[in-house]
């Protein structure tokens, strides 16, 4: 009897070993662990059909176990994801990477024990509105986090600033950046535009979840690293406005060129254009006009300044800066300006020279052709991001022209706002 005793306690101790192996090799984190749970059954969905470019993803995407449907046929594919089923997303994805099943409790609202768990491991540093619509940025922010940095490899060469659209300054960048480097994320259309601000769909988002979930279906493609001049024209031409300064008694002193810099309503020229001015007013493409409201910052030595307007809109289209430490000469560039009032003129050429010292200050020399007037209008990259701000001339040479590196105006920081009249007093 006492061998016996020994023989099942050997055979427990196995038995128990084998279980934690067991265990302890399923909890390995991996896209190993990722496996259908699902049975999507073909047509199950009403709105889903074979040939809509999303059928196969939204089918993976249920099938491990991210998404369900709106209902028992419907599944919503344009519909705008939430920032709980967003956070949801996230929290599924994070769990079945790390241990091969997402086992959450219902809560209500169903998103509660997600959103916990995501502000629990890292995925988001706190709670927030989750009935609003998930941008696309917050979205990519989200299942970024949820992964390691190892499971997102870059596999497509992208280089800072290559993504047209998203400014490398921004809070969701490096999301952005190591997903599009990963080949999860592919852009909205041929330039590979991302759009940060739009809602995102739940097609989309499936589409996002699979390549997450699954390296092997991810693209390792080239973005362009150039869109032509009509698509940038029309991409940044509710950017870019003229500008016209007025004195004290209301007569017109000169116009000049600006363009905004954020959707709030900052925007940048060159400070010479407000000299001696009481008040100035901007006129966009569309004809609309709106005062300006007054000066947030000013670089004399490289003649810029950055101001606000008076306007109870909620948002403006606003143009990407880009790095002008990268600008070489050759590059082709756009300038958008307004030269003798003719708003929104676009001009090609080239970097002459991007180092030209002039006066002991140094400035991006360029042959696109401006005018009087266009001083304060972007000089543009193929992407259609600044590079420089138009800010002279040689009056007598052929195209020689100079602009201030749009490294200057990233330097300055806005302050409170300082009505114009209140400088011309000063």
């Amino acid at each position: 009897m006492r061998f016996s005793k020994s023989i099942l306690s050997f055979s427990l101790a196995v038995a128990l070993a084998a279980s934690l192996y067991a265990s302890a090799f399923a909890a390995q984190p991996g896209f190993g662990n990722f496996s259908y749970s699902g049975n999507y059954i073909a047509g199950q969905f009403s709105d889903v059909r074979a040939t809509d470019w999303f059928s196969q993803s939204v089918e993976d995407a249920y099938n491990f176990g991210f998404f369900r449907g709106k209902s028992d046929d419907k599944f919503d594919p344009g519909g705008f994801l939430t920032l709980g089923e967003a956070v949801t997303l996230a929290a599924r994805l994070r769990s079945i990477y790390h241990t091969g099943k997402a086992d959450f409790d219902e809560s209500s609202p169903f998103y509660s024990v997600y959103a916990d768990y995501a502000v629990l491991h890292g995925i988001t540093d706190g709670h927030d509105d989750y009935g609003a619509r998930a941008t696309r940025a917050r979205f990519t922010e989200l299942v970024f986090r949820a992964l390691p940095p190892d499971a997102l490899p870059a596999i497509r060469a992208i280089p800072d600033y290559g993504v047209c659209d998203v400014a490398y300054d921004t809070d969701y960048c490096d999301a952005v950046y190591a997903l599009y480097r990963a080949g999860v994320l592919t852009g909205s259309d041929r330039y590979g535009t991302f759009y940060p601000d739009s809602n995102i769909t739940r097609a989309e988002a499936c589409a996002v979840m699979v390549r997450l979930a699954v390296p092997t279906s991810r693209t390792d493609a080239p973005l362009p690293g150039s869109m032509p001049a009509d698509v940038i024209f029309q991409r940044s031409m509710d950017a870019v406005f003229l500008l016209e300064t007025f004195s004290g008694n209301g007569r017109s002193i000169r116009t000049g060129s600006g363009f905004f810099i954020s959707g709030s309503g900052l925007a940048v020229t060159n400070l010479h254009v407000f000299d001696n001015a009481a008040s100035a007013t901007i006129t966009m493409y569309n004809g609309d006009v709106y005062p300006v409201k007054g000066i947030h910052a000013i670089n004399e030595d490289y003649n810029l300044a950055i101001f606000s307007i008076d306007s109870e809109a909620g948002s403006w289209s606003f143009l990407k800066l880009a790095d002008s430490d990268q600008v070489e000469a050759g590059n082709t560039v756009y300038t958008l300006g307004s030269p003798r009032a003719l708003i929104n003129t676009i001009s090609e050429g080239i970097i002459s020279n991007p180092n030209r010292v002039v006066d002991g200050e140094t400035f991006i020399q360029f042959t696109a052709p401006i005018s009087f007037g266009s001083g304060g209008s972007p000089v543009l990259n193929t992407l259609g991001q600044v590079v420089g701000v138009a800010s002279s001339s040689f009056p007598y040479g052929q195209n020689l022209n100079l602009a201030v590196p749009v490294n200057y105006v990233k330097m300055l920081e806005p302050g409170e706002c300082i009505k114009l009249s209140d400088l011309l007093e000063d």
